[in-house]
């Protein structure tokens, strides 16, 4: 379950603070009209026969008055623009926050009138547990409801509540259960982990307009899928020592070898047209991670878009083209390949020569082979049950 965004207006007056105290106005201020030059000075009160007629010593103090007023103007008109800079970025973050508060509000997408969303296997999806979804997914994420994700947004929400409708369906007809219990205990963990008082989610949640109907919903089909997940998937995956043994060889090859720590989010061509935008947002807000989570149709979203240490040479060349033009912490463009469009970050670039690095022990390498297996067989129960399931989809 992501973490909760539940504190943007404490933040942003954070940060406002936070920078506000690298630029000191006031003492800016005080320091800069205490510096100016009095019109009491020697230089402000002789004329020019009065001038030829001062002292060598004299004109060298007018000189350096001269100079105390050039050097005090300068200070006072970098504190000025510095003010001014400072208070039209506080303009411009204060309108971002503005914003972005307003999309993060609850949304009416939906008239009073119930209509049918979907129909999954003959179970039906509405457009109010579609309103609470996209509410509880703005919520959750933090992730803005606006004219460049709004498509994508929707299109995840979809796709997730079907997924719930066939993982619950699935769950039944292999005799899971989830008990009244273990919903609570998973809303009671949920509330403990982000710092809420018991009961505390659901006025959050009715303050957001999410039903918690649709929130105990979500949650029973996740604790049902893992149960399904343990059950079946355990007993048909293994990890022999052979495989471990050529994982560490891998791994030993590749820490002798220039590579990229490289994420993706891909996106079906048909799913795309809002590609060009989420590359844009994604160079605005550095969540990547939780975006590949939300939104990318590959494995990788999973483990929010992270493809892990790429060699040179094992991505495809016009996706390679792309990645190794990328400085670390850049987002590319969108990459048309086999069907599908790929956005990559590049998360960090090793050098052998200059970076250390630590082999994995052999019991972290195969637990990391068996979550592998086990992640890749439940996404491959998930698609087959899409493929074999009866999904209309009304509006």
């Amino acid at each position: 379950m992501k973490k909760f965004i539940l504190c943007l207006s404490l933040l942003t007056f954070s940060f406002s603070a936070a920078y506000a105290a690298d630029i000191d106005l006031e003492l800016l201020d005080a320091e800069s009209r205490a510096d100016q030059p009095s019109n009491n000075s020697i230089m402000f009160r002789h004329n020019a026969e009065q001038y030829r007629q001062l002292t060598d010593e004299q004109k060298e103090e007018i000189e350096e008055q001269r100079e105390i007023y050039r050097q005090n103007a300068e200070k006072y008109d970098s504190y000025m623009r510095k003010k001014a800079q400072y208070e039209e970025q506080l303009r411009a973050r204060q309108e971002q926050e503005r914003r972005r508060a307003q999309a993060l509000k609850p949304i009416k997408l939906y008239d009073k009138n119930l209509k049918i969303y979907a129909l999954v296997n003959g179970e039906i999806i509405s457009s109010s547990d579609m309103q609470s979804r996209i509410n509880a997914f703005i919520m959750t994420t933090g992730i803005p409801y606006n004219k460049q994700t709004k498509d994508m947004i929707v299109s995840k929400v979809l796709q997730s509540a079907i997924d719930e409708k066939l993982k619950i369906q699935e769950a039944k007809k292999n005799d899971i259960k989830v008990t009244k219990t273990e919903i609570q205990k998973a809303v009671s963990d949920f509330e403990k982990s982000n710092g809420m008082t018991a009961g505390q989610l659901e006025k959050i949640l009715n303050s957001a307009n999410v039903r918690m109907s649709v929130w105990t919903s979500q949650i029973t089909s996740e604790i049902a899928w893992r149960k399904l997940i343990s059950k079946k998937g355990y007993g048909k995956i293994s990890v022999s020592e052979g495989e471990i043994n050529r994982a560490m060889e891998d791994i030993k090859k590749d820490m002798q070898t220039e590579k990229y720590m490289v994420s993706e989010i891909v996106i079906n061509k048909k799913d795309a047209r809002n590609a060009k935008e989420l590359a844009n947002v994604l160079r605005q807000d550095p969540r990547f991670e939780l975006y590949a989570m939300q939104f990318s149709q590959s494995p990788s979203a999973a483990n929010g878009g992270k493809l892990g240490w790429v060699l040179k040479g094992k991505l495809p060349p016009v996706l390679e083209k792309a990645v190794l033009k990328l400085k670390e912490g850049a987002v590319s463009d969108p990459v048309l390949y086999a069907g599908d469009y790929y956005i990559f970050k590049m998360d960090k670039i090793f050098n052998p020569k200059t970076d250390a690095h630590q082999l994995p022990s052999r019991k972290e390498v195969r637990a990391f082979l068996e979550n592998k297996k086990l992640e890749e067989y439940s996404i491959k129960y998930i698609k087959d049950l899409r493929n074999r399931a009866l999904i209309e989809k009304k509006i």
